[in-house]
């Protein structure tokens, strides 16, 4: 038997080599790899459309929607971010909003080839594929088995994106009277939408968004698809005003570069907001490697970043403007 035949019928050999060819490209191009965003600057609430150059699709989503999920407290089994007990909903492969620090990528190209195929060798914000089986599985979820439990809304992908807002809202319906709790992470005004149904069962919802800087220049280079940091704090209040626990992460925490050297005055300039807000949890972490993250990071700058040593150092400056303003902030370091 040929080495084609063998692999035609052991699909887990395909997929395996399907890996390593890209792993190898992209090894050898690194930089070359992180070229090709579009910017989309203006953000429409009602762009149910994909953004130009975006690879779409679907996918078959196996019951039940809420999956296990380390990103909880390590006495729960997770990595130490409290973000959920265990427990996450993801109901989309990619994300369109395609921040360039982001590290979901690197596990859609490890993973995400059984359910998503050759899709997710794309760029990252350039392949986003929904389920077509969306609607059965949230019917077919036992939502009583995760009564009390807080669940993230989501880990992998913005629940609020443009073209996932209705099924978010569906989710929301259903899950909130079975009793399910949820810490809803976004970077999107559409969960604004929500406010309603989130203010009728505001015990069991946390409203978190992320910011990474203040700096417009910075934001525009890193979350060229996402609403301006500022958008995201008018969301916090919004929330407030609804009697809705509220959190922020700050992350991740850019160490130098050209378009906003001053760190520390960055961090400050947040601080100084969240200090009228009063966000119910603050967390932080700085730029993190997760496989071509930095290189996608680094071509949007135009420079290397250095980060050796740097996530100490951004740790104690965390601590340290967070409590100048007296606030209080969990940091997550890196491993």
């Amino acid at each position: 038997m040929t080495a084609r035949a063998r692999q035609v019928k052991d699909p887990a050999a395909s997929r395996k080599a399907a890996f390593k060819a890209w792993r190898t490209m992209r090894v050898r191009n690194r930089e070359m790899a992180a070229k090709g965003t579009i910017p989309l600057l203006q953000f429409s609430e009602d762009l149910l459309t994909l953004p130009p150059g975006v690879v779409g699709g679907h996918y078959v989503l196996r019951p039940p929607l809420v999956k296990g999920s380390k990103l909880t407290y390590v006495e729960k089994g997770g990595v130490g971010k409290q973000l959920s007990d265990g427990w996450a909903i993801n109901f989309a492969i990619g994300c369109t909003f395609g921040c360039k620090f982001c590290y979901v990528d690197e596990i859609h190209k490890k993973f995400g080839f059984r359910r998503a195929g050759s899709a997710v060798y794309n760029e990252w914000g350039f392949y986003f594929l929904v389920p077509q089986n969306m609607g059965e599985v949230i019917e077919q979820t036992d939502w009583s088995k995760w009564r009390g439990e807080e669940v993230m809304l989501s880990s992998t992908h913005d629940p609020y994106l443009p073209q996932l807002r209705r099924w978010t809202r569906k989710i929301l319906e259903v899950a909130l009277p079975a009793g399910v709790k949820f810490c809803i992470q976004t970077r999107s005004p559409l969960v604004e939408r929500d406010f309603d149904i989130l203010g009728e069962f505001k015990s069991q919802v946390r409203v978190q968004v992320s910011i990474a800087t203040l700096n417009p220049a910075l934001a525009r280079m890193v979350e060229t698809r996402v609403v301006d940091p500022e958008r995201r704090m008018e969301t916090l209040r919004k929330a407030k005003e609804f009697k809705l626990n509220t959190g922020v992460i700050i992350a991740p925490v850019f160490p130098s570069v050209r378009v906003r050297r001053n760190v520390r005055a960055d961090l400050e300039a947040i601080a100084l907001e969240l200090s009228e807000i009063r966000p119910t949890h603050i967390f932080g972490e700085s730029l993190h490697v997760r496989g071509i993250n930095l290189a996608y990071v680094e071509n949007a700058a135009g420079e290397k970043l250095n980060l050796v040593g740097f996530d100490r150092v951004a740790e104690k400056m965390f601590h340290e403007v967070l409590g100048a303003y007296n606030l209080k902030g969990i940091w997550w370091p890196e491993h």
